[in-house]
């Protein structure tokens, strides 16, 4: 927003006004007249007024002003009539001055219709026109504020912890556990019957989620991989003309009865939330992160773009501890590709290139990763179903005996409010303003990119 300037004397602005001429005349950058009648032939307001009404003096003034802009070359829009336009006294004549920094007006005039048809200066035009674009610009965030905001609630998106985390107490008293932790609890092994009981722990890096835990052991049996995770767009991004603000994203879960699970809800929540960081719809979680369109505005890079973005799991290994307490340890991290628009619809670009603004955000996320988890509850919820995904990879593969009640501790899946959800959108307007040859050219197109993506661990990788 523009400060509110103070009004200047027209003695004292016209004073230094010709006060810069001299100073310019005296350093040799050419010869300018000061300030006259007849440097500056502005109708009399005076001799107006002789010959008739206040709006004669206006309409002969315009006419005037009209008059020097067409042998200049430039036109001043006159099509709601009489300008308003102020005036000084320069050297026993009155001349017309800018509404806005109030010197005297030269050749070239421009009309503001926005107040009240105010006559002003190129550049001060110009600046009215950055002032309005501005406040459009509030105005329109305000409104896809309150349009996300309605949308977050009506399909259930947003992560709150509050009765979503699942509680160790009830999956352990369902296994009939002598003492039942109230808090964090790990897996004991026995090597020599090659069983697996719960114990409580005050550790973190030991400490496991049952409910995970059963959920992943039950895809892994069942599918002989982890829990995967997508967000998708609907048609394959083939409707790329279709409204951003219309557009529908699709939930791919597999297994599909993954949907209303913890774990499914974990997933989705994690992968949302990550591209709403990457979008800046929010601070970020780490002073001096920046967000892909931030990378984009520093680079002065304004092309469209799509890409994906998901969860991925870096390092993955079981710790054994002396009192035979399994400690799962991994590295998680972020990874992003550029997609284009294939005949099949969009899909991996052959080849990325690493200065891509996604690919950049992806990096520092993964640099800062488990700061993040600790500042983020649903990122820190997806390393434990991370943690939970490598317990079960390795109970299953190095031939404990888990009994069955073990792959049905979860709590039923809950119904699933959609299996689509708005696609998030954050329309950037780039607009620019100039002046050429005295006239105002203005330059405004938005920019659109799609962000698509998941959470795929690829712990088979690990052995």
């Amino acid at each position: 927003m523009f400060a509110t300037e103070a009004p200047i004397m027209p003695e004292v602005a016209l004073s230094q006004y010709n006060k810069r001429l001299e100073e310019a005349r005296e350093a040799g950058k050419g010869e300018f007249p000061s300030l006259s009648r007849r440097h500056c032939p502005q109708p009399s307001c005076e001799t107006a007024a002789e010959a008739g009404s206040s709006q004669a003096v206006k309409t002969e003034a315009l006419r005037a002003v009209l008059a020097m802009a067409s042998t200049a070359g430039q036109q001043a829009d006159n099509s709601k009539g009489v300008a308003c336009g102020g005036s000084m006294v320069v050297e026993g004549e009155t001349v017309l001055t800018c509404q806005r920094c109030h010197l005297p007006l030269g050749e070239l005039v421009y009309l503001d219709k926005t107040d009240d048809e105010k006559l002003l200066h190129g550049e001060c035009k110009a600046r009215c026109m950055l002032h309005k674009l501005r406040t459009d610009e509030q105005e329109r965030k305000h409104r896809e504020l309150e349009l996300k905001k309605v949308r977050r609630e009506e399909f259930a998106i947003g992560w709150s912890p509050i009765g979503t985390i699942p509680r160790n107490a009830v999956c352990a008293g369902r296994l009939g556990c002598a003492v039942v932790p109230k808090g964090m609890c790990c897996l004991v092994t026995d090597k020599d019957s090659s069983t697996v009981s719960i114990a409580p722990t005050f550790e973190p890096a030991a400490a496991m989620n049952l409910e995970y835990l059963t959920l992943a052991l039950q895809v892994r049996r069942t599918e002989g991989r982890e829990p995967l995770f997508s967000l998708d767009p609907a048609e394959n991004g083939k409707l790329d003309d279709e409204d951003p603000e219309a557009a529908m994203m699709v939930k791919r879960f597999e297994p599909d009865w993954l949907a209303g699970t913890s774990v499914g809800e974990v997933m989705f929540q994690a992968d949302y939330h990550l591209k709403e960081l990457s979008f800046g719809e929010y601070d970020q979680p780490v002073i001096g992160m920046k967000s892909c369109f931030e990378y984009s505005e520093k680079d002065g890079e304004d092309s469209e773009w799509s890409a994906r973005e998901w969860f991925v799991v870096r390092k993955a290994e079981i710790h054994v501890s002396d009192d035979q307490v399994l400690i799962p340890y991994l590295k998680m991290g972020v990874e992003a590709r550029e997609q284009i628009l294939g005949d099949a619809g969009l899909e991996d670009a052959p080849i990325t290139r690493p200065d891509h603004p996604l690919v950049r955000y992806a990096e520092i996320f993964t640099h800062n990763f488990d700061l993040i988890a600790e500042r983020k509850s649903v990122v820190s919820q997806l390393r434990e179903v991370a943690k939970a995904s490598i317990m079960a990879k390795f109970l299953l593969e190095s031939g404990n005996v888990l009994p069955d009640s073990w792959f049905s501790l979860g709590d039923e899946a809950k119904p699933v409010c959609c299996l689509e959800v708005p696609q998030l959108w954050n329309d950037r307007f780039f607009s620019k303003i100039s002046i050429k040859d005295g006239a105002i050219m203005s330059d405004k197109a938005p920019k659109s990119h799609g962000l698509y993506g998941g959470v795929d661990f690829g712990i088979d990788r690990f052995r």
